[in-house]
């Protein structure tokens, strides 16, 4: 993995746990076509300010926001977080549980899923207010189509938007390793460039003001 002491970037890539291999016979491959392009493509960058993680649970990157955070300071960083998605739902080590205990184990404690279900998001609140942005790269994740789950991507970003008070962007349409750069999924607010026939759903955090709370830390909101 590229690991650097004060990244501007923290990369968070999905990956197995030991918790999620399920029973021999019905456990899915370890290695994965996607995954296995991205860590690749990003081996091949020359970047010496991006942090790379294999996570496979919400509370994984808890973990490792909170050993990272505080090195530096109250400068906000960009996080990216990259699995396979669906709109609503972003699956990190879910990707490696046996379909049969998808639905008794993925949304669990550690949380091997990234929704809007409460829990996990507890999870993340405490980090609020330190990071810029939040993108979240998986195929289809922002889309406003449910897709037959019950929560879609636009209700997703805008949720995180809240929580964690920084613009969320999460892609509206399929990805691939080779729209990764030097800086990461590139996307129209933080390049000059087009995207690849894909396009990025956006929700921007909102304005607090005076007569409401802050709903991650309870004080009083100062006025916008």
């Amino acid at each position: 993995m590229i690991q650097s002491d004060y990244p501007n970037i923290i990369t968070f890539v999905a990956g197995p746990s030991h918790g999620t291999a399920g029973s021999a016979a019905a456990a899915r491959p370890a290695t994965d076509p996607f995954i296995d392009a991205v860590l690749e493509t990003l081996a091949q960058k020359k970047t010496t300010r991006n942090r790379i993680v294999r996570v496979a649970s919400v509370r994984d990157i808890d973990v490792e926001l909170s050993a990272i955070l505080p090195q530096r300071a109250k400068a906000p960083v960009r996080v990216q977080i990259i699995g396979h998605g669906l709109s609503g739902g972003l699956a990190l080590g879910a990707s490696w549980i046996p379909a049969a205990e998808v639905q008794a184990t993925a949304f669990r404690f550690p949380y091997y899923v990234l929704d809007t279900n409460p829990a996990p998001l507890g999870l993340l609140s405490k980090h609020a207010g330190k990071i810029s942005e939040l993108m979240l790269v998986g195929c289809n994740i922002g889309s406003a189509s449910a897709v037959g789950y019950p929560i879609n991507g636009r209700t997703l970003t805008y949720t995180l938007a809240e929580l964690l008070r920084c613009t969320v962007l999460g892609a509206d349409d399929v990805v691939a390793p080779n729209e990764l750069d030097e800086r990461g999924w590139y996307a129209p607010s933080n390049q000059r460039r087009s995207p690849k026939g894909w396009r990025w759903v956006e929700a921007a955090p909102p304005v607090w003001i005076a007569s409401y709370a802050d709903p991650v830390s309870g004080r009083r909101a100062k006025v916008a």
